[in-house]
């Protein structure tokens, strides 16, 4: 019932620009007070990131505009890097017989806006840190990428996290690290499997989306 409602709420703010500024104001608002929290809670990461985007462009336009219009003009240079650290984790991770599948995390307009406030960081600051997904077939592979990553790069002291041997309160699983990486960057890097990447996305949906998808993992992780 309450994945239903937060569909239906997802549904009616794609349409919040057909109603009366102040009805989608208050409904936005409503939006990342109650159901934003409610996705993160029941571990609903593409729900919870829409609705907090979409939420904020209503509720703080012009923000929404200018971090849109920054994210817009660093993309390409942000991007090449991402890129290169990706390269680099492919290579490091075959040469260890690690089979994965590796792609960069976009950052969210919302997230850079709570973190330029509630942090007092800038823009530069937090965009320039690039977020690094490995996901692998099995909990073993996880810990041998890790492996891998921390021998190849230096790990930031105290940005280690496990949540795969201690799950978060929404049974959210995978291994958290941030690294030195090329050029003397930080890189942030999640590694999970293919499993538990299902449920960060999809939360109590992702059984059922994993179970269909069951026969097609040795072809999504090369």
């Amino acid at each position: 019932v309450l994945v239903i409602k937060l569909a239906d709420r997802l549904h009616n703010a794609r349409t919040w620009g057909f109603v009366s500024p102040e009805s989608a104001r208050k409904q936005a608002q409503e939006t990342l007070e109650i159901y934003a929290p409610l996705a993160h809670r029941l571990g609903i990461s593409t729900m919870k990131v829409e609705l907090e985007d979409i939420s904020f462009a209503v509720l703080y336009p012009k923000v929404y505009e200018e971090i849109v219009s920054l994210v817009g003009q660093r993309n390409p240079l942000r991007n090449d890097y991402t890129e290169k650290v990706i390269e680099e984790i492919s290579a490091e991770l075959r040469a260890n017989k690690v089979k994965s599948k590796i792609d960069g995390r976009p950052k969210q307009y919302y997230s850079i806006y709570q973190k330029m406030v509630l942090r007092g960081r800038e823009f530069d600051d937090i965009y320039d840190l690039v977020g690094i997904r490995i996901m692998v077939s099995s909990v073993k592979d996880c810990y041998a990428a890790l492996g891998a990553i921390h021998a190849k790069w230096s790990p930031l002291p105290g940005r280690f996290k496990d949540y795969i041997a201690m799950p978060k309160f929404n049974l959210y699983q995978s291994l958290h690290t941030t690294v030195i990486g090329p050029e003397g960057r930080a890189v942030e890097i999640q590694i999970r499997t293919l499993e538990m990447h299902q449920r960060a996305e999809f939360g109590v949906a992702a059984h059922w989306k994993y179970k269909a998808q069951a026969g097609k993992s040795d072809k999504e992780v090369e």
